[in-house]
């Protein structure tokens, strides 16, 4: 956002600056105490710190009575967390203005309250203009205090004192967008449009906002008026096809817009999951999957992407997460298969979680693995685990309900009722074993928690052994604790 400087102009300044200054070392090259300011504002909104650093070194020898620059010295290290060098370089800072009283409240400490909202109000009042900046860090301050219904309640005092208002409608629209009100950045954004109808990134971001509220009618229309003005602008065709998509309407050009976008340089992980959903929703599950894999062998992939390719073809995903284990980006395996089991997901879980069990054994791993397993309907494979994995610690799992349970329970579906019924007994001996010399006093977890998991985990084992021991022989469902 700019104020009276066009914004191509300050990409100049700011280019020369870079050009001469940061890569060529170039002394003789100049620059005036008001360009200096101008390319340091522009590199905040670039968070270039290597230009911002640079200008206030070249500040430093050719202006070193500069206010202004002085006052972005003490900006620039509160950037960093310096709070005590930022409010000193501040206190020296004669006949502060905006930037200075607002640094003054960060380096404080501020918190939202009646007296940190007194002093903005006198700010607002005592301040004859507001500059790009001062709205850019005001705003952003209240932001993070949680004050941007301040912000809102003193729109017009503020506005009335800047002689372009679309930098600090934008900054508050982009903050409550961050915040996730999604209302009131449509709303902000929706009047920066009817303020400068053909600036494409306002109907751009206001395509983006309706989207995410999933206002899909609003955010097509608001695409349409980007594309109006560039007809091939990313955002405003991924925001088009997505919304189309949504809509579930004109498959056959979402599919064929999202495959254009997946072959540009700036493609995002997002255009190939609605790419190969689309595809799905043709029947194409083959196609989606080529898609992915093509994707993946030229781009860095992530959690998503791989959900994605599990979701549309469970065999295909697990075999790429067999291949390329050692490639996917760090993550917990654990985790990332509690949230799929958590959303019901048991299939995807155990898919993640049988590859992981091959390279991990840990304490947090196995019992998910086989949970999901069981979860899933892959008895066999929570069998194999047990046996594998888990038979030869018998100190340590059968006293773990998610991991006992669930290998008796796979042996049941099985059919294996003899193996399971000696399984369980096993366990529940064992069981009783380690709990006749556990001390409740210096257990892990505190005597009462231990004794209410400890009579639930036995009356379930019983329950099993019961239903195995009964004749004529009752279904699995009628003892299985997990009522699957």
């Amino acid at each position: 956002m700019d104020n009276n400087t066009p914004d191509d102009a300050r990409q100049s300044l700011f280019d020369e600056f870079e050009s001469e200054i940061v890569k060529a070392g170039n002394s003789e090259a100049f620059f005036d105490e008001n360009d200096l300011i101008e390319i340091f504002d522009y590199a905040s909104d670039l968070d270039n710190y290597i230009v911002k650093m640079e200008v206030l070194l070249y500040g430093a020898r050719h202006y070193p009575d500069s206010q202004a620059l002085a006052t972005r010295r003490a900006w620039f290290y509160s950037s960093f967390g310096e709070m005590e060098a930022a409010a000193e370089v501040n206190r020296r800072v004669s006949n502060g203005g905006v930037l200075n009283k607002l640094l003054a409240l960060r380096a404080e400490g501020a918190l939202n309250t009646p007296e940190t909202r007194a002093r903005l109000d006198e700010t607002v009042e005592a301040a004859t203009e507001f500059g790009d900046e001062d709205v850019i860090q005001l705003v952003d301050l209240c932001a993070e205090l949680g004050m941007l219904d301040w912000v809102e309640a003193n729109r017009g005092k503020v506005e009335s004192k800047t002689s372009y208002p679309q930098t600090f409608i934008y900054e508050y629209a982009d903050r409550a967008e961050e915040g996730g009100d999604y209302a009131t950045a449509a709303r902000l954004f929706e009047e920066l449009t009817m303020m400068e109808p053909f600036t494409l990134d306002f109907w751009l971001r206001l395509a983006t906002v309706q989207h995410n509220k999933e206002d899909f009618e609003a955010a097509l229309s608001s695409a349409d008026f980007a594309l109006a003005i560039d007809p091939d602008s990313t955002e405003g065709l991924r925001v088009k096809a997505s919304s189309l998509f949504r809509l579930n309407r004109e498959v056959p050009y979402v599919i064929s817009t999202f495959r254009n976008l997946v072959a540009r340089p700036d493609a995002s992980e997002q255009d190939i999951i609605y790419l190969s959903y689309a595809l799905c929703s043709t029947n194409d599950e083959k196609g989606a999957v080529e898609e992915i894999i093509r994707y993946i062998s030229s781009h860095s992939f992530s959690r998503n992407i791989i959900d994605c390719l599990i979701s549309i073809d469970i065999k295909a995903g697990e075999k790429f997460l067999r291949d390329h284990y050692a490639d996917i980006p760090e993550v917990s395996f654990a985790d990332w298969a509690t949230e799929h089991i958590r959303m019901g997901n048991f299939e995807i879980a155990a898919a993640i979680l049988v590859v992981a069990s091959q390279h991990d054994t840990s304490h947090e791993l196995i019992p998910k693995v086989m949970e999901a397993c069981y979860l899933a309907g892959r008895y066999k494979e929570a069998e194999n685990i047990y046996d594998n994995c888990v038979s030869t610690r018998v100190d340590i799992w059968p006293h773990h309900p998610s991991v006992a349970i669930p290998y008796v329970m796979s042996l049941v579906r099985l059919g294996e009722r003899q193996k399971a019924l000696d399984s369980c007994n096993h366990i529940l001996e064992s069981f009783m074993r380690f709990d006749s010399k556990y001390d409740l006093w210096k257990g892990t977890v505190s005597p009462i928690t231990f004794i209410c998991q400890n009579i639930g985990y036995q009356a379930a084992l019983r329950s099993i052994i019961l239903g195995l021991q009964s004749d004529p022989a009752i279904p699995a469902d009628d003892f299985d604790p997990f009522r699957v």
